[in-house]
């Protein structure tokens, strides 16, 4: 059985979930709307968009009481952008 402090610990991780999820859904709709509403929709944007579902589709997934085995499919959402080697750590 769980220990108090587990199970506050859970609702905590779960009410931020929550709230992560509220915020992508929010930052979602204002992509759309830009998307929308700009003349010209650059690539960046529609890009964004993207990457802003898919942060949506793996929220919902965690949040999910029973999963499936794996996530949703992603479009390997982080990309390096520079072209120069990394660092010699």
């Amino acid at each position: 059985m769980k220990q108090r402090a587990e199970v506050v610990t859970d609702m905590m991780t779960l009410a931020r979930l929550h709230a992560a999820l509220d915020a992508v859904t929010q930052t979602e709709q204002m992509i759309a709307q830009i998307h929308e509403s700009s003349a010209l929709s650059p690539p960046t944007v529609t890009r964004v968009g993207e990457l802003v579902a898919e942060a949506r589709e793996l929220l919902r997934w965690l949040l999910m009481p029973v999963r499936p085995v794996r996530p949703p499919q992603t479009r390997q959402a982080v990309r390096k952008t520079s072209t120069r080697p990394d660092p010699i750590h």
